[in-house]
């Protein structure tokens, strides 16, 4: 079997993982939050519950396909550097942007501390896509 029979195997299996390998930008985003729960380290349950609460309200995927969805990010998404997933957001609207950034805070605090190589991801990925340090501010405000 070769590497695209792979894929397709793995996909038709389940919904929510085609949905995701369907969308470049929505696998980008997922992995940008996954890297995030891992920033610190280590994976923490306000993190991970956090992130499900994200998949399911952002993304209308169910908190039981989300394993199978990180499953799938790590072993198709694992060559996707910080750059290549910011990049898939580079030409959408502020908006959109915000979201991002909301979906990375909201990880990045969900254990009510924002460690330093979290805060590093978010500055990094909000200079890749081209946000003021204005901008970044109000989100963090919010």
């Amino acid at each position: 079997m070769n590497i695209i029979d792979k894929i397709k195997d793995w996909v038709d299996k389940d919904q929510s993982v085609r949905k995701v390998a369907e969308d470049l930008q929505l696998t980008s985003e997922l992995i940008l939050l996954v890297r995030m729960m891992f920033a610190d380290g280590m994976l923490k349950p306000e993190e991970l519950n956090n992130f499900k609460r994200i998949c399911k309200t952002a993304f209308n995927i169910p908190e039981k396909d989300v394993p199978k969805v990180i499953e799938y990010l790590h072993d198709f998404g694992y060559e996707t550097s910080i750059d290549d997933a910011v990049a898939m957001f580079e030409e959408l609207d502020w908006e959109r942007k915000k979201s991002l950034l909301m979906h990375l805070l909201s990880i990045a605090k969900s254990d009510n501390e924002v460690h330093a190589d979290e805060a590093d991801l978010i500055r990094k990925t909000s200079a890749l896509l081209g946000l003021s340090a204005e901008e970044i501010a109000k989100l963090r405000a919010t």
